[in-house]
Order: structure tokens, then sequence, then C-alpha cells
């Protein structure tokens, strides 16, 4: 069975009546606004670019000030929690990556820079 979206689209936009006192109902721009954040919200995260693709996760817990406080310093750098967290590991390993390499061979410079 397919769904005929824009026949309901059609009706929702021409034919429905709302209740006139309703406190749940949206109209005009606030309906507009909530379907836009609806649809972005539903997309879900954006993919990383093909070279900075995750092939591992890593949990760390925190004090609930610790999120929060953490949260805050990635909104004010115009980011998110998880990408500035990726950046701080990844500026930790290109600066703490030599401390490993002399017991390693010096490989893991390469591995890393790979």
């Amino acid at each position: 069975m397919s769904k005929d979206y824009e026949a309901a689209a059609d009706w929702a936009e021409r034919d429905m009546v709302l209740p006139e006192r309703s406190s749940s109902a949206l109209r005009a721009e606030a309906a507009a606004a909530f379907g836009r954040d609806l649809v972005e919200r539903s997309m879900g995260r954006p993919p990383l670019p093909e070279g900075e693709r995750l092939s591992a996760t890593q949990q760390v817990r925190l004090t609930a000030v610790e999120k929060a406080v953490f949260a805050e310093l990635a909104k004010h750098r115009g980011t998110t929690p998880s990408a500035l967290a990726r950046q701080l590991v990844r500026q930790f390993v290109e600066v703490h990556v030599e401390e490993l390499d002399a017991s390693h061979g010096g490989d893991l410079s390469a591995r890393q820079s790979a």
C-alpha cells in the first residue's frame, strides 16, 4: 500500500480544520518552523568526510559539570561536543605519539599519519 503524501499535504493545507483554542495545534510560521526542524532532526548525523570516517568509538565518563561545560565550550567554538572531542584527541595524539615512537621502532608516527 503506497502512501499519497501529496494528497495528505493538500488536505492539511486546504481542508483540515483546527480547533480554535487548541494549545497544541500549530499554525502558519510556527507550523512551518516545526516541520523544518522535524525534517532536519530526522535526517540523522551527517557523515564524516572520507578521510575522517571512524573505525572505532571511545566512550568517556564525565561528571555532569564536565559534560555541561564541555558542551558549552563546543557551542562557543561553533561545533559539537563530538567534533571537539575528536579534534582534542587528534591534537593530543600528534603531540604525544613521539613518546611511544622510541619503544615501537618509529612505526606509530607513520601509522597515525596514514
